[in-house]
């Protein structure tokens, strides 16, 4: 019987895709490190002949922390707009004189 060891790559990758959802203000950084978890344990899973398993939660990491890290992309977009609007409201409530 063969036996099959889980990456533990795939496992973290996986774990920091789905924080990276979860968790908006350490999203950025958690979702990189999903993608390179996930690009390692899928190199690892390939070279090791089916003696390591875990495609799929390496897949699943890639994709959460893609999905983590257009999320932040889009808070940080939507905070400096409103931003933005505050910042230009204030200034033209006060007279122009605030900068």
């Amino acid at each position: 019987m063969i036996e099959h060891k889980t990456s533990g790559k795939a496992i973290t990758s996986m774990i920091c895709g789905i924080l990276s959802v979860i968790l908006p203000f350490v999203g950025f950084v958690l979702g990189v490190l999903a993608i390179i978890f996930s690009v390692i344990a899928r190199n690892e899973i390939k070279r090791s002949e089916g003696k390591i398993v875990g495609t799929g939660m390496a897949t699943a990491g890639l994709v959460c922390g893609i999905v983590g890290l257009i999320a932040v992309i889009f808070w940080i977009s939507i905070v400096g707009l409103l931003f933005k609007i505050i910042l230009s409201s204030i200034k033209y409530w006060m007279g122009g004189w605030y900068y």
